[in-house]
């Protein structure tokens, strides 16, 4: 197995695995999305309903975006800003105590590791087993690659050229010059 194959591999997983992160609050999030809204406006979110629309289609529509490859900026942005709004709305275990408080901060952390592996996502992309390496026909093995133009070992000196060669002017051809 080639270095690439496996780097490839790991994006793939990563893709793969954070789209699992997101996808099943999501489901669950759209079955009932009032209930949600609800839980964002008691929780003092202004425009639940409006937010949780918002949350609902980014935690549907990126994880899907993840696990092809598509614009991996704007989706991994576009996730960033969901889990941002849920958790610092929906996981505030500094105001609670005890047991909840621990749960909470659980989450709260887990939330945090799922916003590193999006800002891993961002900075490496998502590989060559993507639709957008596809798009562009990086990683296909079926098209020959460029070879590369050989460069000589030291570098050549260019032939002199000959200077060029200027007819003698008679003197009566000096005197209309000047």
């Amino acid at each position: 197995m080639d270095r690439s194959a496996g780097i490839n591999g790991v994006l793939l997983l990563n893709r793969l695995l954070l789209a699992a992160c997101f996808l099943p609050a999501a489901f669950g999030r759209a079955l009932n999305i009032s209930g949600f809204a609800a839980t964002l406006t008691m929780k003092g979110m202004p425009y639940g309903d409006v937010v949780a629309t918002v949350v609902v289609m980014a935690e549907i529509f990126g994880p899907l975006a993840l696990v092809l490859g598509l614009a991996p900026r704007l989706s991994a942005s576009v996730l960033i800003a969901a889990l941002v709004v849920t958790t610092g709305t929906l996981h505030r275990f500094w105001d609670y105590g005890g047991l909840t408080r621990q749960a909470e901060q659980a989450v709260f952390l887990s939330h945090l590791g799922v916003l590193a592996g999006l800002l891993f996502y961002t900075i490496t992309g998502p590989g060559a087993w993507s639709w957008q390496a596809w798009w562009r026909g990086a990683g296909s093995p079926s098209k020959p690659a460029k070879a590369r133009k050989r460069q000589p070992s030291r570098p050549r000196n260019p032939k002199p050229r000959p200077a060029p060669v200027r007819q003698a002017m008679d003197d009566d051809e000096l005197a209309d010059a000047a």
